[in-house]
């Protein structure tokens, strides 16, 4: 019987094609545009990488020699995790180049905004001192001029509460990273996920108000569809705090960005991190760029780039190795 590594996302297939055999001693299988991945099913397959399509017991029924499933993502909430374990089999998550870059972005953003980065660089660099009646002197290990901007918006995130306004791939690994900063994270979407997911954070489910009302940071990162344009307008930015720090790297349209220019030129929200704009680049006469509460990045949050071939390849490269007996490198708990 011949070993086989099925596919389960259809958008893959060319990647699958392209990677035909990369893994000596397998055969890679993915449903094409429009073709149904169960019908691939069967006993052949051995190993099975899905990052979207629904994983339950109906499909590990069909696939009796199943020993290893990989989410492609760490947000594996398609996966029926008391189905795996009914089966035996082996299950890990494999980290994907695109979400992670675009999380790493809100972190920076984040963590910018809690030291007011871009005031505090202008004040060292432009020798603001000087306004403040002190004078360059050499430091040393216990003399300094410790804080001499005494720069009243510098925090630290430990403890404040990031609200995360979807909970996706992107959203998933942002919530890691927040985690491991410290901060308490809750979440809103249309659809709750599971006690298993929000437990493995934590994540705090809350209605959209609740997260507005209550949260230091609010990130979005849902995309951008007619049911979230400009789902952040007039009436969101009353409902948040006065010291609440927004952060947008999913798009620019689900920001009404006229109200957020008012909120912030009003002071109904203490600053804003962003990377994406309704109008891209952002226009050189914006309001956005002469303000001291903000700041702006050109769309970076992708990094480098990914492609899907290189995320199914390293998917591969993480089969190859747990079977071979290695330990995952993203295990999960089920």
């Amino acid at each position: 019987m011949s070993k086989k590594i099925l596919i389960a996302d259809s958008e893959h297939a060319p990647a699958c094609d392209e990677l035909q055999g990369y893994l000596d001693g397998y055969d890679l299988i993915c449903a094409s545009e429009g073709e149904e991945f169960a019908s691939l099913l069967s006993e052949e397959v051995v190993g099975l990488i899905a990052q979207d399509e629904k994983i339950d017991a109906s499909v590990l029924k069909k696939l009796p020699n199943l020993q290893l499933a990989l989410s492609l993502g760490r947000n594996h909430s398609n996966f029926d995790y008391g189905a795996i374990v009914e089966n035996g089999v082996d299950f890990a998550t494999v980290w994907r180049k695109g979400p992670n870059c675009v999380a790493e972005l809100a972190m920076t953003l984040i963590l910018s905004m809690s030291k007011d980065l871009i005031a505090s660089h202008d004040s060292v660099a432009s020798g603001a001192y000087r306004y403040r009646g002190i004078r360059p002197i050499k430091s040393e290990q216990w003399k300094m001029a410790f804080h001499w901007m005494k720069n009243e918006n510098v925090h630290e995130v430990h403890g404040k509460r990031l609200g995360i306004v979807g909970l996706g791939e992107i959203g998933y690994e942002l919530a890691i990273r927040a985690n491991v900063m410290g901060m308490q994270v809750a979440y809103h979407k249309r659809t709750r996920l599971s006690d298993t997911i929000e437990q493995s954070i934590p994540l705090e489910f809350m209605s959209l108000n609740d997260m507005l009302t209550s949260s230091d940071y609010i990130c979005l990162a849902v995309p951008h569809t007619p049911a979230t344009e400009k789902m952040i307008g007039a009436s969101e930015f009353e409902s948040m705090r006065e010291d609440a720090i927004l952060v947008n790297i999913c798009r620019g349209g689900v920001i009404d960005e006229e109200a957020l220019i008012d909120a912030l030129l009003q002071g109904k929200i203490r600053g804003a991190g962003l990377d994406v704009f309704d109008y891209e680049p952002l226009p050189m006469d914006s309001p956005l760029a002469e303000m001291d509460n903000v700041i702006l990045t050109p769309h970076i949050g992708g990094g480098t780039g990914t492609t899907r071939t290189g995320e199914i390849q390293m998917a591969i490269d993480e089969f190859s190795c747990i079977i071979s007996g290695s330990s995952p490198r993203w295990p999960v708990k089920l």
